[in-house]
């Protein structure tokens, strides 16, 4: 079987096991891309539909994707949807608060959002944008035309730490159940002494404080010393 997987090694296999041992109903893989996320919820029983900015992008022969553009209203009823799976697709997006309201008003009371980004708070990113002042690599306008083609939809638009995001899911009446990381990165060892001096300092910080910055979550191992990517469970209230 051919292997289409567009995100990290280990992303695929974390959302699925999201999925397993849930009661099979409707769900919506956005954004698809060529569609093997949708191929293994299929195989494991659900209703899927699956849409993208680029349906033409879609690979699997007995699964259709349809246009959306999740920066707009998405071409679905209100309450469609028992389960909505975003995976490597919410920084793309140029409004992500319209992408997570309207993931939130097609599911149902009580459905589900996996929901996959960029992990922009591990250790090394932190360093990166002490650097560099950027969270993700800056887009040349030469870079822009050759490579992206001018289009942005294939760029990371939105670089959401998961403060913002979680802000964004819980406005939304998306409560978070779990974040988990795709792996661990071994290449941050050598950054423990950083992590350790984070904690250390911090560690001294009053609970209003602490709570303010999300300090235990943002600096919990699962995001600091986490890999490439978070992967987020969601239920709707």
């Amino acid at each position: 079987m051919q292997d289409i997987r567009l995100a990290n090694k280990g992303v695929h296999e974390r959302v699925v096991s999201c999925f397993k041992g849930l009661k099979p109903g409707r769900v919506l893989d956005i954004p698809c891309g060529p569609g093997a996320l949708s191929r293994s919820l299929k195989e494991l029983g659900f209703d899927v539909s699956a849409c993208d900015i680029h349906p033409e992008h879609m690979l699997i022969d007995d699964i259709d994707a349809i246009f959306c553009d999740m920066n707009r209203e998405l071409p679905y009823e209100t309450g469609s949807f028992d389960y909505v799976a975003c995976v490597e697709g919410i920084e793309h997006t140029e409004n992500p608060y319209n992408a997570i309201r309207e993931i939130a008003r097609v599911l149902k009371p009580r459905g589900r959002l996996v929901l996959t980004t960029p992990n922009y708070l591990n250790i090394e990113h932190r360093l990166r944008f002490l650097i560099t002042g950027s969270l993700t690599k800056p887009v040349t306008m030469e870079r822009f035309e050759k490579f992206f083609g001018k289009d942005t939809s294939g760029m990371h638009n939105s670089p959401l730490t998961y403060p913002i995001l979680k802000f964004i899911l819980e406005t939304n009446n998306l409560r978070i159940l779990s974040v988990d990381r795709e792996k661990f990165k071994k290449n941050q060892r050598f950054l423990m002494p950083i992590v350790l001096l984070i904690k250390a300092y911090t560690l001294f910080w009053g609970a209003e404080e602490r709570a303010k910055y999300l300090i235990d979550e943002a600096n919990s191992d699962i995001i600091i010393n986490g890999g490439n990517n978070l992967i987020i469970a969601c239920q709707k209230l």
